[in-house]
């Protein structure tokens, strides 16, 4: 079994841990692949309703695998390895099923990637978020020219993208890149419990709000055609049926994704 990324359940929320120690787990072409694979499973998975994305031994992700960059790369081979990237941060972003990303230690480079990306940013006090990109003469990838000024605004992302400098977990909080800050021993706590509130909705619902900001909703028309194109197909599942049944007999709903 590949352990490059790991997978444990615990109720309805999957957590998915980054594993490579020694690289502080930076996203070689491996893990990519193995984290692409998870993602798309958990994302067809009728028992995961969420996922907490973290990292391994104190650190979330070191960005790319630096020591696979000494080779020469053709162009063909570098817009593969984008693609693979796109198909996990295209998961994260816009997959069926909410992302926590529980941080602590590094999030620099394709790991800000990562993160930004996520739904929900928990950050431990020890984080350090840092866009390195400039640093090895690249520009910030995985989403991060989009995310990130999502996030922050567009004047402080082009402040970290040109100045690769490292932003601590209280600033961090203070900008808008991390949604909550924990001491290191809470911070699984912490995120499983954000996690499992992002359960109790319709999971159908949660997919096409995902699916929405993803695919992009330039003016409030798209958004008005977004709603007639979707909104109708949904009063027609059997959660909506459950929701309604559930108010009128005044007790919890339990939706199925269906």
């Amino acid at each position: 079994m590949n352990t490059l990324v790991t997978t444990e359940m615990v109720g309805a929320v999957a957590v998915v841990t980054l594993n490579n120690i020694k690289t502080r787990n930076a996203l070689s072409r491996d893990m990519l692949t193995v984290l692409a694979e998870r993602l798309d499973e958990l994302g067809n998975h009728p028992d995961c309703r969420a996922i907490v994305l973290t990292g391994a031994e104190g650190h979330f992700c070191s960005g790319g695998d630096i020591s696979g960059m000494s080779a020469e790369r053709p162009l063909m081979v570098g817009r593969g390895r984008m693609e693979l990237g796109h198909r996990v941060v295209r998961a994260v972003s816009g997959g069926a099923k909410p992302v926590i990303a529980a941080v602590e230690g590094y999030a620099a480079g394709a790991g800000l990637s990562l993160a930004a990306a996520a739904d929900y940013v928990v950050s431990s006090t020890t984080a350090k978020y840092v866009s390195s990109f400039a640093k090895v003469g690249l520009i910030p990838d995985l989403g991060l020219l989009w995310t990130l000024p999502q996030r922050i605004g567009l004047s402080e992302a082009k402040r970290m993208f040109a100045t690769a400098r490292v932003v601590a977990a209280p600033e961090a909080l203070q900008l808008g890149l991390a949604d909550k800050v924990v001491e290191p021993g809470a911070l699984m706590a912490t995120a499983l419990e954000i996690a499992q509130s992002y359960t109790s909705g319709a999971p159908l619902s949660m997919a096409l709000v995902k699916a929405a900001y993803e695919k992009g909703l330039p003016t409030f028309e798209s958004a008005l055609r977004y709603e007639v194109d979707n909104q109708a197909a949904l009063y027609l599942t059997a959660d909506h049926r459950e929701a309604v049944a559930a108010f009128l007999e005044k007790r919890p709903a339990v939706f199925k994704g269906v």
